[in-house]
């Protein structure tokens, strides 16, 4: 370790004096800035839960009131829930608790879509529904339950995963009506072992109505809001968010000679496992490069 001489006045003797650990200064910072970054995530969670509570007493009743038309209806609260998400993000941007990035989704799917992305964090329907206006999303059972998400499932008319067999006949409706949906092929939100495992009901929707699938990325480059994270504790570095849409794939292509839909649907499961697997990769490998 490194050593100070110094002379004190008077006493004609040297004395060491050891410096402050190196690097206090840096964790001092770091646990400052994560410090404040906690309580923003407690403040936005609260926004969140206020904002679900508008919705569910104010906003859904009085559009049930002056928009008597359904379809109507349920545009105009996708919309509500567009701007809603848009600024609850931008908000998380502003108050620097993420660094996001979008690419690929600027431009408004063809009608008639199906969108799947992997399922990192808690907040990766918040980030599509915010940039892809006017998309449906396959919500869980639990959240139409929720008091803080009722109000606006219902009222924007999204499609709830009650069981396998009728999801697949709703999302075909669905989409036969040109509706564009967004939709986690994982079910839930991936493993902290980082493992994709995709269940096939999305692919089936594809073969079955020969709809066009644009694959979307999510990547954080660290765990936030993951399923054993703290909702309240934001992580030790703040989080890059990447999030990409890629050219569309036909489902057409898994069909082959047989003309089996449940092969077609494995294929194309195995396929966008594959393809989740190698552009998280790539990924993951460029930003360790530039680190």
């Amino acid at each position: 370790m490194a050593v100070v001489l110094s002379e004190r006045a008077g006493t004609g003797r040297e004395e060491l004096i050891r410096p402050q650990p190196a690097g206090w200064r840096s964790r001092f910072i770091a646990g400052a800035d994560r410090a404040r970054r906690s309580i923003g995530q407690i403040v936005l969670f609260a926004v969140f839960g206020i904002w679900g509570a508008l919705m569910s007493a104010l906003i859904v009743p009085a559009y049930s009131v002056f928009v008597r038309d359904r379809a109507r209806r349920a545009h105009g609260i996708r919309n509500v829930v567009h701007r809603m998400m848009r600024t609850y993000v931008d908000s998380m941007r502003a108050l620097r608790l993420i660094d996001l990035e979008v690419v690929g989704l600027a431009r408004v799917p063809p009608p008639g879509s199906l969108i799947v992305a992997n399922h990192p964090s808690l907040i990766d329907a918040l980030v599509l529904l915010g940039h892809v206006k006017g998309a449906v999303v396959v919500a869980k059972r639990s959240l139409q339950v929720n008091p803080f998400t009722w109000g606006g499932i219902r009222g924007a008319d999204y499609v709830v995963n009650a069981d396998a067999l009728s999801l697949i006949d709703e999302c075909r409706a669905r989409i036969a009506a040109g509706e564009s949906l967004v939709l986690f092929p994982e079910c839930t939100r991936t493993g902290d072992d980082g493992v994709i495992r995709l269940r096939r009901g999305a692919a089936h929707v594809a073969v079955r109505t020969g709809c066009p699938v644009i694959p979307v990325t999510i990547e954080f480059s660290e765990p936030l809001l993951t399923k054993k994270s703290r909702w309240w504790l934001a992580p030790k570095v703040r989080p890059k968010v990447r999030v990409v849409g890629h050219a569309a794939i036909d489902p057409a292509h898994f069909v082959h000679g047989d003309g089996s839909v449940s092969l077609a649907a494995r294929r194309l499961t195995e396929h966008l496992r594959e393809f989740y697997i190698s552009e998280l990769n790539v990924r993951e490998l460029a930003r360790r490069e530039s680190a």
